[in-house]
């Protein structure tokens, strides 16, 4: 099983949301979307809140929490979803 964690695009402060980098991944035409110092990289959605981040959850303890120290040292607000 695999988890999924979820951002608010409007909780990402604007900053970060002025640094950001953003492509589109050619084979899925997936919106992809980097912050500076955050250690992965995730893709842009929409959803019935407006639009929103998702990042695969990483199951390795390290990397899992070096994505959540991201979120709370920016205050972003996040939801995991199994």
């Amino acid at each position: 099983m695999s988890a999924h964690a979820y951002i608010q695009w409007a909780d990402v402060p604007q900053q970060l949301m002025d640094t950001s980098r953003q492509h589109i991944e050619s084979e899925t035409e997936a919106k992809i979307v980097a912050f500076d110092g955050c250690p992965f990289s995730g893709q842009l959605c929409d959803s019935p809140d407006g639009l929103q981040v998702e990042y695969s959850f990483p199951r390795n303890p390290e990397l899992r929490h070096s994505l959540v120290d991201w979120f709370w040292y920016h205050g972003i607000h996040f939801t995991v979803v199994m």
